[in-house]
């Protein structure tokens, strides 16, 4: 082990399904990246890197374990991001509560991690508590969101603290000015993202906007029945952003799914559901939502898989997802030990997935947990 210096409409969906039918090529030769945080003090936190195509359903092999890295802080979240510019770094970007770093992931096979390489030198103290933090992709940028402790009533938007990094960045660039005229008025809880341009996207209880942080910003009024919800989540998906609400209910799990094409004069689509605990979009495409209880994609419609046939518990909460260019989803189960649950996403998931498509592997010791997945292609 190497030692680490110190979470639509039905056309767009159905494009982005398109790809998904037929019969599979060759295995993509790939990683996945494991974010663990382990009991172990010594230890706070392992990324131990999977090759692919044993965890997959219809392989039989155990899970194999190609290498991990040591960090020395509890993982919050993982981010791949795979360079578009000939001679570009491929990325691995690691959020844990007091630090974000950069690290190379060129030198990443199926064979080999090799010793950990920050990319650029970017190793930076956040000087805040990123223990609930988040990030998101954009075309030129990472976005760094660190929202404050949960509370009643929620804290005001003045206690958010995030940053729009270049993908090239040596160092944080100053943070977003949440006192800012056209900032300060939301109301809180809120979730961001990027947009396209790098827009910051936001949604909130009463306003799903987007704003490039000079101009006024361009946003959409929600219904005032959305008032007491919270935005669990939000991501752009070609030019369209797609948020979820959680109606804060105790005694439901009712989940709302809104859409906007960022356009300031369009509405916002709202795809209301009951008992569907929804929480988090797997990253990739298409969205597949990991769910508090359960798990679904949204087709025009959500669609659970059947229990019967599947073997998945409708109760079985996911803590992260992602999808990988394999037409693979990776989630991680709240289950002890760590579980990580692969669901093959070329059949439909409703009707025709069975326990051939799914499969379950333990990638760890009792008390550990996983907080995040990163699909990392190699050559």
């Amino acid at each position: 082990m190497k030692r680490l210096a110190p979470a639509l409409t039905t056309g767009l969906l159905l494009a982005l399904l398109t790809a998904c039918t037929g019969s599979r090529e060759e295995p993509t030769r790939a990683l996945l990246a494991v974010g663990v945080v382990t009991p172990n003090a010594s230890t706070p936190s392992q990324i131990r890197f999977f090759q692919t195509s044993t965890l997959q359903p219809g392989n039989f092999d155990p899970p194999r374990r190609v290498g991990s890295w040591d960090l020395d802080e509890p993982i919050v979240t993982l981010l791949y991001r795979r360079s578009l510019e000939e001679g570009g770094n491929d990325q691995l970007w690691v959020l844990t509560p007091g630090r974000l770093r950069r690290y190379i992931a060129n030198h990443l096979t199926v064979d080999d991690v090799g010793t950990p390489l920050l990319d650029g030198g970017f190793d930076q103290a956040l000087n805040v508590d990123c223990a609930r933090g988040y990030l998101r992709q954009g075309e030129g940028r990472v976005l760094l969101v660190c929202p404050p402790a949960p509370a009643t009533p929620p804290r005001p938007i003045e206690e958010y603290h995030a940053w729009i990094i270049p993908f090239t960045a040596t160092a944080l660039p100053s943070p977003i000015d949440f006192r800012n005229p056209n900032l300060v008025r939301l109301t809180a809880p809120v979730r961001l993202a990027l947009g396209v341009n790098d827009q910051l996207l936001y949604l909130t209880p009463r306003e799903f906007g987007r704003f490039d942080l000079v101009t006024s910003p361009a946003q959409r009024v929600l219904d005032s029945r959305f008032a007491t919800s919270s935005p669990t989540d939000l991501i752009l998906v070609g030019s369209q952003g797609l948020g979820l609400l959680d109606d804060n209910d105790p005694t439901t799990t009712d989940t709302t799914l809104v859409t906007w094409n960022l356009d300031a004069t369009s509405e916002v689509g709202v795809f209301p559901d009951g008992n569907i605990a929804a929480r988090f979009f797997a990253r990739g495409a298409p969205p597949v939502f990991v769910l508090g209880t359960g798990l679904a994609r949204f087709e025009g419609g959500f669609q659970l898989p059947r229990e019967t046939e599947s073997g998945l518990r409708r109760t079985l909460p996911y803590r992260t997802a992602t999808v990988g260019i394999d037409q693979f989803l990776y989630t991680a189960a709240d289950l002890d030990p760590p579980t990580l649950l692969v669901i093959d996403l070329t059949v439909n998931i409703s009707n025709a997935l069975t326990t051939a498509g799914v499969r379950f592997s333990s990638l760890g010791s009792f008390q550990e947990r996983i907080t995040g997945l990163a699909f990392i292609p190699v050559e």
